[in-house]
């Protein structure tokens, strides 16, 4: 996250446009202002030859041990790095979609300047795409619905108020429904495409391998079910295991170039796991389409051609990315959301819940989940209970619709019961909690700095051959090594079982005379799943990180489990071993192998109390959950040692999304605001503008607002407009044909309450003189002014403005009591101030005058 800055009133150098984000600037258009660590006066300027550049307004700070902290990843975000996409040929975001020009820019949602629409045209009111809302807005708007709501006399009143309150019910049990469908559409259809790799059922071609042999015992030859091999009459084993092996791995690329060719030429954003886009969506930033319908049909198609495909991914992430363009889908029928950003954020989040339950079977775990890493405690109390409804509903449409044949929610059981853990089992456990911490970090480095290499090198430009490239490996690397072969949910449903007589040992992972070689293979599995795991995510083709995390900690896992399992049984009496009873089990690899799991995934994603209720749920492992615990524990301590960034937030940092996370602690010692704020500022005067000079003014300058002042000589606060509102009234007013572009506009005119005037409280009013105005949507008469204060420097021009009695009164949509703080405030308290009120801009002033601006950068 980071904070724009207006600067002094002077245009941009050449050097800061060519640093500047060419997604802020659209082709064929005149250039911008940039919207960087530096920005410039909406007002009429004259040219100045040196622009001031960050390093010397920050100069005075560098010097001094306390500004060291300012100089962190968060820091320098907080400073003025840009966060928009660049959007060049060869650029990061041509490959990955995020604004790309194809076919009319028809997802691009750029700013577009305010022409004069034709008379009678209906005009949406709607924030710009990549933009911040404004939460205090929207909950002004949803509590004067709710009043106008509750005026209502009688039985309509009744009936009124009774449908407001079941429509958010109404909401949450459809987007749930739906969530359900569509999960366990995408889990058969991901089978039968993973099946197919290995053959096809005789009887039936639409069928999976377990529908087509259902109803057999697992050591049971099922004939039904072909190879392709056998399809194909191949009777030479050697030629028959080479016709396997090629056949595994053309259909392993034709599946992947399939859903890489639909990501690039349709649906752009459903590529990746969808996690870091909603987080910042459900913090409050605009993403045009990126929850559209057609994102959702390539997602949800494309997702279940990537796991067919044999890639090292899963289908966690992407299915929240799947149940939020449902629930978005689904509430444009409700006006109570469609019309309100911060109630649709709301059930956004319900949504994402129910994404991670249908994709775990843990509802509970995918209620945690928001609650934890998508910041549900910010949004209001009754978010919460919705969301576990949502994820109830979206896990009891799954296990009805029954994908796997199994009938129940467990997806990888773990036998565990009458196991007592012992406290010399303590080592091994926090063992592997420290591997798993460190394989955390070390995977989130190495693939931030492979998604560096693809940003600056060839690959940006050929993201279909990636996925190829990408595709032909791991199905070359996994197919030689047998354990990799299988689809990863039956690897860690394997690596989860217990070795019993009533269990299939697929790998030989029971055999006690093969402890050595089947160490060694997982090991090397495991290796081999993280390099290509750390390639992978992040092709445009869409990818979670769950499961692939699960495996490589599961194998990883399962291996430390067995050595300590030979161990014990070589040497029984061993004084490590005393409290292992005389006959029996004492040390149960599978356990290990969970601890693994939850070890690697809490190292990735540093999640805590829902990765362990998830991994809880998902092995319906009860008496483990101590074990688990501890494991995630350790696993989060060791990787923050390195970073406290997750998967998901290192991958918001590499995008530049405006982002701030709660989990961030941000207290560099004795800086405040008037250290880091702009103290020359760019202002608009409550007087003195034509409809043509404010209409310049937004489609030049890209500001979230501009502050409102009595005059520039004392500066003094009047108030607050954002670019949105200031937009849209502008429109509105364009619409009326008595209004020309030289009709004047006023933001302020007479004003019963007083201001700071030189030290002492004066009446606004006395500022700003009197006059008759007119408003667009009515035309009342009100008593305001004439007077237009102008710059007594004589450094800018004002627009001569006619002094008919007729004017535009843009005062409804000026925020009149904007939050403002002293300068001297800790930056700290500041960056809370933003964290905890979602707000987009805090102004600063001293004694009434406006003293500094910190704005969020988007």
């Amino acid at each position: 996250m980071t904070f724009s800055r207006h600067e002094p009133r002077t245009p941009p150098t050449a050097e800061a446009m060519d640093s500047q984000p060419s997604s802020s600037r659209s082709r064929g258009s005149p250039s911008r202002s940039p919207v960087s660590s530096i920005s410039f006066s909406p007002l009429l300027q004259s040219p100045a030859k040196n622009q001031p550049s960050p390093s010397k307004i920050f100069g005075p700070f560098l010097k001094k041990d306390t500004f060291r902290a300012l100089t962190s990843p968060i820091s320098l975000r907080l400073l003025g790095s840009s966060t928009r996409l660049d959007t060049r040929e060869g650029s990061e975001s041509d490959y990955y979609g995020m604004g790309r020009r194809i076919d009319g820019e028809w997802w691009r949602g750029e700013r577009q300047p305010v022409d004069r629409p034709a008379e009678g045209q209906r005009v949406e009111r709607s924030y710009d795409d990549r933009t911040m809302i404004d939460w205090a807005y929207e909950d002004r708007k949803e509590r004067a619905r709710l009043r106008k709501l509750n005026r209502l006399p009688g039985l309509r009143g009744i009936l009124a108020r009774l449908v407001n309150l079941a429509w958010p019910w109404v909401g949450v049990i459809l987007v749930g429904a739906v969530v359900g469908l569509v999960a366990g559409s995408l889990d058969t259809l991901a089978l039968w495409l993973s099946d197919l790799r290995d053959g096809k059922c005789d009887y039936a071609f639409y069928l999976n391998k377990g529908a087509c042999c259902s109803g057999l015992e697992p050591h049971e030859i099922c004939y039904e079910w072909k190879t392709w091999p056998q399809v194909f009459k191949i009777t030479s084993t050697p030629v028959a295991s080479f016709c396997h092996y090629l056949a595994y791995i053309i259909t392993s690329i034709t599946f992947a170039g399939i859903v890489a060719f639909l990501v690039k030429a349709f649906a752009p954003f459903a590529f990746h796991t969808g996690i870091p886009e909603i987080k910042v969506i459900l913090s409050g930033y605009t993403f045009q389409h990126y929850l559209s319908a057609w994102t959702l049909v390539i997602k949800g198609i494309g997702l279940a051609f990537a796991v067919g495909s044999g890639l090292s991914l899963g289908k966690e992430g992407p299915l929240v990315h799947v149940a939020c363009c449902v629930a978005n889908f689904v509430l444009q029928n409700f006006k109570v959301f469609r019309t309100n950003e911060a109630r649709k954020r709301e059930m956004l989040s319900a949504a994402a819940a129910s994404g991670v339950s249908v994709a775990f079977g843990a509802p509970l775990g995918g209620v945690l989940f928001v609650l934890e890493e998508l910041s549900l405690a910010s949004l209001p109390q009754p978010t919460l209970w919705r969301s576990f409804v949502c994820a109830i509903v979206a896990t009891m449409t799954l296990q009805s619709f029954d994908p796997f044949n199994s009938g129940k929610l467990v997806l990888f059981q773990v036998q565990s019961v009458g196991q007592v853990w012992r406290t010399f089992e303590l080592i091994p456990w926090v063992f592997v909690g420290l591997c798993g911490g460190l394989f955390g970090a070390i995977f989130i480095r190495a693939n931030i700095e492979y998604a560096k290499i693809r940003r600056s090198s060839g690959l940006v430009n050929h993201p279909i051959k990636e996925v190829l490239a990408v595709a032909g490996f791991t199905a070359l690397i996994s197919y030689l090594l047998q354990i990799t072969r299988l689809p990863t949910s039956q690897l860690v449903e394997a690596l989860f079982q217990e070795c019993s007589a009533n269990n299939v040992d697929v790998f030989s992972f029971c055999d006690t005379t093969k402890v050595f070689s089947m160490v060694l293979l997982l090991l090397i599995a495991s290796v081999a799943k993280a390099v290509i795991t750390s390639i992978t995510f992040g092709i445009q083709v869409p990818s979670g990180i769950f499961l692939p995390a699960i495996s490589i900690g599961a194998c990883f896992g399962r291996a430390t489990g067995m050595i300590m399992h030979s161990w014990q049984q070589a040497y029984p009496r061993f004084w490590l071993f005393g409290s292992c009873p005389p006959e029996g089990t004492c040390i149960s690899p599978q356990v290990y192998a969970v601890i693994g799991a939850a070890s690697a995934v809490g190292g990735l994603t540093r999640m805590t109390v829902s990765l362990v209720v998830i991994i809880f749920e998902l092995t319906g492992a009860v008496e483990l959950v101590l074990q688990i615990m501890m494991a995630v524990m350790i696993s989060k301590f060791t990787a923050d040692y390195f970073s406290t960034d997750g998967i998901y937030e290192a991958w918001i940092h590499f995008r530049g999304y405006p982002y701030l996370s709660p989990k961030e602690d941000f207290r560099p010692e004795g800086v405040t605001a008037s250290q880091v704020m702009v103290k020359e500022l760019v202002t608009l005067t409550a007087q003195g503008w034509t409809l043509d000079s404010l209409e310049e003014i937004v489609q030049k300058y890209e500001f979230n607002g501009f502050p409102i002042v009595s005059d520039f000589k004392s500066n003094h606060l009047l108030g607050y407009v954002p670019s949105n509102e200031l937009r849209f009234a502008l429109v509105q007013a364009r619409l009326k044909p008595e209004y020309e572009g030289t009709t004047r506009c006023e933001f302020f005119t007479s004003q019963p309450t007083s201001v700071y005037h030189e030290g002492h409280r004066v009446p606004k009013s006395r500022l700003l003189g009197k006059s008759t105005s007119y408003s667009p949507q009515s035309k009342s008469p009100r008593d305001p002014s004439t007077q237009s204060p102008a710059r007594e420097d004589g450094e800018h021009t004002r627009a001569s403005v006619p002094h008919g009695h007729e004017f535009i009164d843009l005062n409804k949509w000026v925020d009149e009591a904007p939050l403002t703080l002293e300068p001297e405030t800790p930056i700290e308290i500041v960056l809370q101030f933003f964290q905890r009120l979602g707000l987009r801009n805090m102004l600063f002033t001293s004694h009434g005058s406006l003293a500094g601006i910190l704005t969020i950068k988007v």
